[in-house]
């Protein structure tokens, strides 16, 4: 995150975090094979899509909060893997590559437009100042809570969907325990997201802002924006479906379709050996569920910071309140804990087998013991070396008599 934005953003949105969701789509084939190895992918994504989520709701740097929602979105694409909805799980990772890049490049054009400042309790009235970045972020904004008809809703309500109507062989409580926390998962990032666009377009502007004004950015960061923004509605194509069958049910989305060459064996070999069953259920659980914890997560944001929270400015939170907030913006003491339990057990082996390895055998026996040798036989061998001639011509004779004694020897033998 102390990169530049538009770094930030290719990491973020497109690259390096996808890259584990598209190999797990494309090993499909082999986890399809194992039950226990699905549910334990679709218990972690769902997981991390909550706890990122929770993390983000402390967060005051703009490009924190969106780093922590990759982190939770990554978890939801693979709940999608998981529960056995690969396409789903590729179709939100297309997705969030469009809405993501918006919101890191919009984070970026805010920057820009405010003396680089991240810290979004800071900023606050910048939709008549910076209209294009606003609308932009918007609709970002309310692609990645889910809300219809927009690309989010298609892809990331399409995995609950997927985690409601599956089941996996021998472990039936995994779908609906995923989808519920997922569910969960889902209202928190409608909080966090509409928090982070209230605070920061809405209100008025702080009182130690580092400007007085903010400005819009140029015409090459806009219009990139605006492209973006455009693929974050359009991308919805994708995940709407193409036809039904003869009941007028069991529709598939387009991108179901599109992805049926590379993942129909994975498909195929679930179907045969029944290890995820996908019932074809109503999407009223699925996608309308979903859709009303994105705008109940919506609502109470409005709520809080733009309603409950102006008039209650400078007053301290509850103690309930103030003690998770605490917690999640310490990230729920995950470094320290990861410190405690990993980092300093590993580096007390580490220290030890240095000391064993590298000190005592390689540099001790290894490398001093070796040198040590051939520098005590040097030491005994340099009094063969006086620099005498009559010494060496003794030597010389001396040696040619013993090898024409052996040689006599040999012969007369």
């Amino acid at each position: 995150m102390a990169g530049p934005t538009p770094v930030s953003a290719l990491i973020h949105a497109a690259t390096m975090v996808t890259a584990g969701v598209y190999l797990f789509c494309r090993l499909s084939f082999l986890l399809v094979l194992s039950p226990r190895a699905m549910a334990a992918v679709a218990i972690v994504g769902v997981a991390t899509a909550l706890w990122a989520a929770l993390i983000a709701f402390a967060q005051d740097d703009i490009k924190k909060v969106l780093a922590y929602s990759t982190v939770s979105q990554l978890g939801f694409m693979f709940v999608g893997v998981g529960v056995g909805v690969w396409w789903a799980a590729a179709l939100h990772l297309i997705t969030h590559a469009c809405f993501k890049a918006c919101l890191f490049l919009g984070a970026g054009s805010v920057m820009h437009g405010n003396a680089e400042e991240t810290n979004i309790k800071k900023l606050g009235g910048l939709k008549k100042e910076m209209p294009w970045t606003r609308w932009t972020f918007l609709i970002a904004t309310v692609t990645i809570t889910g809300i219809a008809p927009f690309a989010g809703f298609w892809s990331k309500d399409a995995i609950l969907h997927g985690a409601h109507s599956s089941e996996i062989e021998g472990l039936a409580w995994v779908g609906p325990t995923v989808y519920w926390v997922g569910l969960l998962a889902a209202l928190c990032t409608a909080f966090y997201m509409s928090r982070l666009y209230f605070l920061t377009f809405e209100g008025k502007r702080a009182a130690d802002a580092r400007t007085p004004h903010a400005h819009e950015s140029g015409f090459r960061m806009v219009s990139v924006l605006v492209v973006l923004a455009f693929l974050s509605i359009a991308g919805a194509a994708w995940g709407m479906p193409v036809f039904t069958g003869p009941t007028g049910h069991g529709g598939r989305a387009l991108m179901e379709l599109y992805l049926t060459p590379p993942l129909g064996p994975a498909d195929a070999i679930a179907r045969l050996y029944k290890t995820v069953v996908i019932e074809e259920h109503s999407p009223a659980l699925g996608y309308v569920l979903a859709w009303t914890a994105a705008l109940i997560g919506t609502v109470v944001a409005f709520w809080v910071y733009r309603i409950w929270l102006p008039k209650h400015v400078g007053q301290p939170l509850p103690a309930a309140i103030a003690r998770f907030w605490r917690w999640a913006r310490a990230k729920f003491y995950i470094d320290e804990l990861y410190e405690l339990l990993i980092i300093r057990p590993v580096t007390a082996v580490a220290q030890g087998l240095y000391r064993f390895v590298d000190e005592l055998l390689i540099d001790g026996v290894g490398v001093g013991g070796t040198a040590g040798f051939f520098r005590r036989l040097g030491s005994w061998l340099r009094y063969t070396e006086t620099g005498n001639a009559q010494s060496y011509a003794t030597v010389m004779a001396v040696g040619l008599l013993i090898s024409i004694a052996a040689v006599l020897t040999w012969v007369l033998r």
